[in-house]
């Protein structure tokens, strides 16, 4: 009996089945809210069920663990200071933001579910598991040294302000760049209408300075 095998079908038979009743799901929900949304919340479903799925997966047994090298210790050490700089910086706040804004449309898809459900489900869902498919990330770009400079700026007073505008900040630039594009957008319509050009032609009509 090849114990390897067998759990990693056991944790593929759980990924499939439930990446089917997320399919279902998005399915059904797609005509409520829209496809746009409907993808995105669906995808991050997929996300969530494929760390719970990979957490909860049996393990094959090793017939003969090595013990943990230097280097193993060290990037072991290097995620627990990633993982204490993503809290700090207060991602489980923002993960519970998140989780509310993909409930909202959610409940008003299936206004027949009872808030119990919602709230049960909203309990089920951890800021751990966001942060474990973030970890990997900020090993991949950060040095240790790094990940060390990071921490000790957000833990300075600049750095807890930082913390506590940048979502009002992210939101005003993001309005800023908006009003930016408009004004972009209607600046070269100008500039069209006085070369001649129109909605329905690419070539400048013949009583306009450039098709003269």
């Amino acid at each position: 009996m090849d114990v390897h095998n067998d759990a990693a079908y056991a944790g593929q038979g759980a990924y499939h089945r439930g990446a089917e009743r997320i399919a279902e799901a998005g399915h059904k929900f797609e005509g409520k809210v829209g496809r746009r949304m409907k993808t995105s919340i669906v995808g991050l479903l997929l996300l969530v069920w494929c760390a719970a799925s990979a957490q909860s997966a049996p393990r094959g047994a090793s017939s003969s663990p090595s013990a943990p090298t230097q280097a193993d210790k060290d990037q072991a050490a290097k995620r627990v200071e990633i993982r204490h700089l993503i809290e700090l910086t207060g991602a489980a706040n923002i993960s519970a933001d998140a989780l509310r804004q993909i409930i909202s449309p959610l409940r008003a898809g299936f206004p027949q579910v009872p808030d119990e459900f919602w709230d049960t489900f909203i309990k089920e869902v951890h800021s751990d598991e966001l942060i474990d498919l973030v970890v990997p990330i900020y090993d991949k770009y950060y040095t240790r040294d790094e990940i060390h400079d990071l921490t000790t700026f957000y833990q300075s007073p600049v750095g807890q302000k930082t913390i506590k505008v940048l979502p009002k900040l992210s939101a005003e630039a993001i309005d800023a760049g908006q009003e930016w594009g408009r004004m972009v957008a209607d600046r070269a319509m100008r500039k069209l209408r006085d070369k001649g050009y129109d909605k329905s032609s690419s070539m400048p009509s013949a009583d306009s300075p450039a098709g003269q």
